[in-house]
């Protein structure tokens, strides 16, 4: 869950008149602390290239036809949340940079757009939660139901689940559209622009009262609790449970084969066993580690006073979030042994494409150069336009006139250039014989 924050310092001043004659200084025109602006600026631009280009990849290998099954939708709806986090991510990241922090129009647009762009975030982040809940619910009935992965394969189903993850965390994430109201100001003669964002949830607007009604507001912080709780918290304990669970079967399933017949030795099952294990403790943690905290961040604020710590806390666990998004894919797709030769067969298809399509192109152009040479030096014999050739009178020895002293262009055909064919002894005999 991505946390909220004020996008700037400074406090909104009472009188506009003096306002917009006065200047402020650089200092009080950023948009969030320097911490965040430099990890935008150095960590966001790996993380984004990296969950764009891996997710697109993993998408492309999940949707072929040849590997459709339930798991795999749900992990290619996983990808593309995780995607559009980043996405919703970048006016974020624009604000960090000097070009676009010191534009007053961006500046406009980002005060009145930052929670708008917030709520979008949390409502992928919070519906890529729940597909992982999902996609370990789907792998823990495969394994419990073998035959289920035999099932044709039901589209409807699919949609009807992931609609219905989509739509449900819309609701549980919608409060933050309304959570905040910025204010702006302009100042220095129209040159800057200054504003602050103020929870719905507290009495006071800066030095106004807070118009917004008493049942919002109840309304907003009970929505708080719920989020933190439904979207975070409680998928978290469940992908625990389902993978401790998914571990406890694998490894009773393959005890019962182990008595009842010895199909495989015990070292290739316990190294099975071995290879499960840490890759559901992987998941498992590392959900967990990423997750988890936001949630707690994000209640502990709502608890206590905020204190000048607790802005590098809720920085700390942002990046967390966006961690969790970026390995997603490595932790899902990447520990099968079927989907990295599938990945690889992809990668290897696409990089061959591309080279023989830079290479046809050049080996076209250089063609095209070639044939207009040929065509210049045979362009008197071939072309039907040309000089003492027409389409519409046949050609004879006469209408091509050789200079003197080089030989004709166009020469009569004499008896000596064709073949003679051979008689046929055959009808000879016959006829001899009549």
């Amino acid at each position: 869950m991505l946390e909220e924050q004020n996008l700037t310092s400074t406090l909104a001043p009472p009188a506009l008149s003096p306002l917009l004659q006065k200047c402020f200084d650089e200092s009080y025109l950023l948009l969030m602390p320097d911490i965040e602006k430099r990890i935008n600026n150095y960590i966001f631009p790996i993380q984004f290239m990296i969950t764009v280009v891996g997710n697109l990849l993993t998408m492309t290998v999940l949707l072929s036809g040849h590997i459709k099954n339930r798991a795999n939708h749900l992990l290619t709806s996983l990808a593309l949340c995780d995607m559009l986090v980043f996405f919703m991510m970048i006016p974020h990241y624009l604000a960090s940079l000097d070009t676009f922090s010191r534009n007053p129009t961006f500046r406009l647009f980002q005060f009145h757009s930052k929670p708008h762009f917030g709520a979008l975030s949390n409502w992928f982040s919070a519906a890529a939660i729940w597909f992982v809940l999902a996609v370990s619910l789907e792998r823990l009935l495969i394994i419990k139901f073998p035959f289920r992965s035999l099932d044709v394969h039901n589209g409807k189903q699919i949609v009807v689940v992931s609609v219905g993850i989509m739509v449900s965390t819309l609701f549980l994430t919608s409060y933050h559209h309304f959570s905040h109201t910025c204010i702006t100001y302009i100042a220095c003669h129209g040159t800057q622009i200054l504003g602050k964002c103020y929870p719905n949830t507290e009495d006071m607007h800066g030095r106004k009262i807070n118009p917004t009604s008493l049942s919002v507001k109840q309304y907003l912080h009970t929505s708080v609790y719920a989020n933190a709780l439904l979207a975070v918290l409680l998928p978290i304990f469940a992908v625990a449970v389902l993978n401790i669970s998914l571990i406890r079967l694998v490894k009773r399933r393959h005890s019962e084969e182990l008595l009842v017949r010895n199909a495989a030795g015990p070292s290739s099952m316990a190294e099975q066993e071995k290879k499960m294990t840490h890759t559901v403790l992987a998941i498992v943690s590392c959900f967990t580690l990423t997750q988890g905290p936001s949630a707690i961040v994000f209640i502990s604020q709502k608890m206590f006073p905020p204190n000048q710590y607790s802005i590098y806390i809720s920085v700390v666990a942002n990046q967390l979030v966006l961690t969790g998004k970026m390995l997603n894919v490595v932790l899902f797709c990447l520990t099968s042994e079927t989907f990295r030769r599938r990945l690889w067969l992809t990668c290897r298809f696409w990089c061959q494409l591309i080279f023989y399509a830079g290479r046809n192109k050049t080996s076209r152009s250089n063609f095209t150069r070639s044939k207009s040479v040929i065509t210049q030096k045979t362009s008197i014999v071939y072309s039907p336009c040309s000089r003492n050739f027409s389409t519409s009178r046949k050609v004879s020895s006469s209408s091509v006139v050789a200079p003197k002293g080089a030989s004709q262009l166009i020469s009569n055909p004499s008896t000596d250039s064709f073949p003679t064919p051979p008689t046929s002894t055959a009808r000879t005999t016959q006829s001899t014989q009549v």
